[in-house]
């Protein structure tokens, strides 16, 4: 069986087609698909200044789920990591441009950093139509 897999990265974008298995050829691909991932959900959260964990983590969710229904593969945008802190062992997001965004736009409609994120979208959407 021939899969054929298209990666595109910030700086090319790569086209593989295979028909067997390979750990090598996975553990290739999967490394294409980490260098999209320039973010930490945990940085965005501070910029944003998210109340919350629950917060970030309801609008990655969010995120996700609006790339599942547009048919965007989650593997290429967000890839869940673990660290080391005082507290012990914790997780975060590495993000896509797109997640990045993504997550901005769907915090808590009551964090005012939120909303002026979607109306700036909005508005920079209506000035160049």
């Amino acid at each position: 069986m021939e899969n054929t897999f298209v990666i595109k990265t910030i700086a090319m974008e790569l086209l593989i087609t295979h028909s067997y298995q390979s750990p090598v050829i996975d553990y290739f691909l999967e490394q294409m698909k980490d260098l999209n991932l320039i973010y930490y959900a945990s940085d965005l959260a501070r910029e944003m200044e998210f109340e919350d964990h629950l917060e970030l983590d309801e609008a990655v969710k969010r995120s996700m789920e609006l790339c599942r229904q547009a048919n965007i593969p989650i593997d290429f945008n967000f890839k869940r990591i673990y660290k080391s802190s005082y507290d012990g062992i914790i997780y975060d997001w590495k993000l896509s441009v797109l997640a990045y965004q993504l997550v901005c736009i769907n915090g808590g409609t009551y964090n005012p950093h939120v909303a002026q994120m979607q109306i700036k979208l909005l508005k920079n959407r209506s000035e160049n139509h």
